[in-house]
């Protein structure tokens, strides 16, 4: 079982079972994920995974220090960097309605290699918020705004003889 961040928090962590690692020579990199409340909102928000207390484990590589690296990462994400304390992101303006995005890196050294994946759920900044009803909230802001492209249509009744009918202008 992988240790998965719930930033900052880490749930689930246990000891790998001997089988996974039998001689004791394997990398611990953890599959992470981040919870929408702990996250960042969509539209150029920076974020940071943190790797402290995840169950990252790179003492095998002894005095080699070891290498990390970003392999892939879903559209939602942009300018995606990873150091030994952390992987590093900005969410995209994307109009992609999918606030889930991964992240798959990678962490070497010698003839060791090892790679794992961050979820994140993205911050809904509309949580909460209520609109008009002609409003929609804005999913990078927050704010209510009118509804883009929206059908405005008024009437006046014309005299009696017309059975109170409505004439569209």
């Amino acid at each position: 079982m992988s240790c998965c961040l719930c930033y900052p928090r880490v749930l689930g962590c246990s000891t790998p079972p001997t089988s996974a690692c039998p001689d004791g020579n394997c990398l611990r990199v953890p599959h992470l994920l981040v919870g929408s409340d702990d996250s960042v909102g969509p539209c150029g928000e920076e974020g940071l995974v943190p790797f402290a207390n995840t169950g990252l484990d790179t003492t095998l590589c002894g005095l080699l220090p070891p290498t990390f690296t970003i392999l892939s990462y879903s559209d939602i994400f942009e300018d995606v960097s990873i150091t030994s304390t952390g992987i590093y992101f900005t969410t995209t303006d994307a109009t992609s309605e999918d606030p889930v995005g991964i992240i798959e890196y990678g962490v070497s050294c010698g003839q060791y290699a090892a790679t794992a994946t961050v979820t994140i759920i993205l911050k809904n900044v509309c949580v909460g918020v209520l609109c008009a009803t002609n409003q929609l909230c804005n999913r990078c802001t927050g704010v209510c705004a009118g509804v883009p492209g929206g059908i405005v249509a008024g009437g006046s009744v014309v005299g009696s003889t017309n059975n109170g009918g409505l004439t569209v202008i």
